[in-house]
């Protein structure tokens, strides 16, 4: 067996709102959960059973909301169960030499665990305008290693578009064949990504490539800020966990999140045909 794929979440705005951190939390809640029953159907019957999944937080040094995966794993009941392993999180970043030793480490996990079961590496990584950066860091050989498939979190601006251009010019091997563009709703509805819609890119990608064009919902201001307020990128079926225990977590607060979770499900389940 050698099951491995790697998903470089690329694009976005600087700072809150560039959607980055927030695609992070939905691959990884889709490949813990989308197996398991209840969410099969939302995530197509796509998601292989018993998913190692990995994740290189390339935007901190310290540990942030991500750490919660290695401890806990939320159930279906209130109360937590602890982590059976199936969840390893590295911190350093990019362009540091934290980073780089996170970089190593956690490829060289992803490559031997891939030979053993099906495993799945999620890339975050902070807004890097310059892609000669990103090829020097990262490395195009050890990326197609990995499997590397870019999630590219689109914005309604022209930066936006160009930018991915460039990532193609700079990186064929990697973004030039396979992707997927996010059009961040954060930013606005579909309709609002005209200069995307419009652009020789997308033409070249989707039209005419194997990249795929969906569109990510934003998670509504309240639980987010909630969330926000106990930890840096708390996970998503955490939350959903302490919702069901903590009366302060108004219900319709657990409600939105777990709508998030099945609507993430049921549009991104595809990528795990790319």
């Amino acid at each position: 067996m050698n099951d491995l794929k790697t998903f470089l979440v690329d694009g976005g705005m600087v700072g809150r709102g560039g959607g980055r951190s927030l695609a992070v939390r939905g691959l990884v809640d889709m490949y813990q959960h989308g197996a398991d029953q209840g969410y099969q159907a939302l995530a197509g019957n796509n998601i292989p059973v018993g998913s190692k999944v990995l994740v290189w937080d390339a935007c901190h040094d310290e540990e942030t909301g991500f750490q919660l995966w290695e401890k806990h794993t939320a159930t279906h009941q209130p109360g937590w169960r602890k982590n059976p392993g199936q969840v390893v999180v590295k911190f350093g970043r990019f362009g540091t030499e934290m980073g780089k030793i996170a970089y190593g480490a956690i490829a060289a996990l992803a490559l031997e665990s891939a030979q053993r079961r099906p495993t799945r590496l999620i890339i975050d990584l902070p807004f890097v305008s310059a892609s000669e950066t990103l090829e020097q860091m990262l490395m195009s050989g050890l990326l197609q290693d990995l499997n590397a498939i870019p999630i590219w979190l689109m914005g309604t601006g022209v930066a936006d578009t160009a930018t991915l251009a460039d990532r193609v010019m700079v990186l064929p091997e990697i973004y030039r064949d396979r992707g997927v563009v996010l059009r961040n709703s954060h930013c606005g509805p579909w309709e609002a990504f005209n200069i995307w819609q419009s652009s020789g890119a997308r033409r070249v990608l989707v039209d005419r490539g194997g990249w795929l064009d969906l569109f990510m919902l934003h998670l509504s201001e309240w639980p987010d800020k909630k969330m926000h307020e106990e930890c840096l990128n708390m996970p998503l079926d955490l939350a959903n966990g302490k919702a069901l225990k903590d009366g302060s977590w108004i219900g319709m607060w657990r409600l939105s999140i777990q709508l998030w979770r099945g609507a993430f499900m049921s549009r991104m389940n595809v990528i795990e045909k790319l």
